[in-house]
């Protein structure tokens, strides 16, 4: 077993967990794209330690995951920054 990859696959699915409680909670839907980042991380390390030959074509189905999970993430994080920016300007504002 390839410890490096369980370490991540144990903080991607705490992280997973943390925010989709979150999200449950405060009802915010920006904790979508967090919950979907942390999802797909999460599976990306668990086929990479349980079914590292999987693939679709020449791609090994754990770097599709990844690629997926960078889109997520730039999502996230620019919903993010939208978020801050706008509060931000309610705070501004008299």
């Amino acid at each position: 077993m390839n410890w490096t990859t369980a370490g991540l696959l144990l903080v991607f699915l705490v992280h997973l967990v943390v925010f989709a409680i979150l999200g449950l909670r405060r009802r915010q839907g920006y904790y979508l794209a967090l919950v979907v980042t942390f999802s797909l991380l999460s599976a990306a390390m668990a086929f990479r330690l349980w079914w590292p030959e999987l693939s679709v074509g020449d791609w090994p189905v754990s770097q599709l995951l990844r690629a997926m999970a960078w889109n997520a993430a730039v999502v996230s994080i620019t919903w993010g920054l939208a978020r801050f920016v706008s509060r931000r300007r309610a705070l501004r504002e008299p």
